[in-house]
């Protein structure tokens, strides 16, 4: 693609001169605020409205971890008007304020736990177990065939197999950097999956959408690729129906919350043990790769790259014997 057709380029040098003063007038505006008293607002949503502020962590310092901005599905609206009101810990929130059955227990100091929620949960799961996770980047101009302004493209998925008799495999790719790495990681990916079997991601409907644009990409796999989401189960499940319950997570039940609350003092499962800590440094690093030139580099980020997304499906491997023990 000859990306330098996609743009007119425009000399704005006139109309640039012509609103230079609203500059200087602007500038001389920012030194007098800054140079002034801090000013006496509040938190509020205009914290995060239209953007996060550059002081937001300066200015909400004096909010605990457990406060009533993490209640679950509770509006941005309702949770400032009780702020306002001088409530703000959990301890804070009257008895008698009407509150959705997760928002009840995040008030709660110790874990709860309903192993019918959890056993119900357990035998929908079959072996051998596909536990699977995807990595994707998004570009705003394509560079490969097939693929539209910030299409979810997957560069990269791990997977560990669960066999009946507790035997435990990881499988994984990750693409090439320099090239559109859906095809390979298709062919691969109905290759590693076994035939039968659950395949069980955290927040499934990702995964599934991933398979999805896969099947449109290629048609000749779209039957093999459909089938497997037929086999999914979301392991997030069990926490969002309140089968198990932490204080840790803080009235969020994705894997960054659940994991170290179940885990808190494992190594192996810290993510902040990781170069790559997270899914959108793993998708905006993938994305750059191919214009590092130093090999070496590229290939210790190939390894940060893996590295990550095993922890994604080996937390989950973790998670599932956990509920399995709790249950028990």
């Amino acid at each position: 693609m000859d990306i330098d057709a996609l743009f007119i380029k425009a000399d704005v040098t006139e109309i640039v001169k012509e609103r230079q003063f609203e500059i200087v007038s602007n500038l001389q505006q920012m030194q007098e605020m800054l140079s002034g008293e801090m000013p006496d607002i509040d938190i509020g949503a205009h914290c995060t409205n239209p953007h996060v502020c550059d002081f937001y962590g300066h200015c909400w310092s004096h909010v605990p971890s457990s406060s009533v901005f993490n209640l679950y599905r509770m509006s941005g609206a309702k949770k400032f008007e009780m702020y306002y009101k001088g409530i703000l810990h959990y301890h804070d929130i009257p008895d008698d304020m009407r509150l959705n059955a997760t928002q009840t227990l995040q008030l709660r100091k110790e874990p709860y736990v309903d192993k019918s929620i959890i056993t119900e949960f357990l035998e929908t799961i079959s072996y051998p177990i596909n536990f699977f996770d995807f990595e994707t980047f998004q570009d705003a101009i394509p560079k490969f065939d097939g693929q539209r302004p910030y299409a979810q493209i997957p560069f990269q998925y791990s997977l560990h197999i669960l066999h009946q008799d507790g035997r435990l495999e990881h499988k994984e790719f990750l693409g090439d950097e320099n090239s559109d790495p859906r095809e390979a990681l298709i062919k691969q990916m109905l290759q590693d999956i076994t035939t039968n079997g659950s395949i069980v991601a955290y927040n499934q409907g990702f995964e599934m959408s991933v398979i999805r644009k896969l099947a449109e990409f290629r048609h000749e796999f779209s039957d093999a690729l459909l089938a497997l989401n037929e086999r999914f189960v979301d392991l997030i499940v069990p926490f969002r129906r309140r089968g198990y319950y932490h204080p840790d997570f803080n009235g969020s039940f994705s894997l960054k919350s659940v994991l170290p609350a179940l885990f808190p003092n494992d190594a192996e499962l810290n993510y902040k043990n990781l170069d790559i800590q997270h899914g959108m440094m793993a998708s905006e690093t993938f994305a750059n790769l191919h214009l590092l030139k130093d090999k070496s580099l590229r290939e210790k980020i190939r390894v940060d790259l893996l590295d990550y997304c095993k922890l994604d499906t080996l937390a989950m491997v973790r998670i599932l014997e956990r509920l399995r023990n709790i249950s028990k």
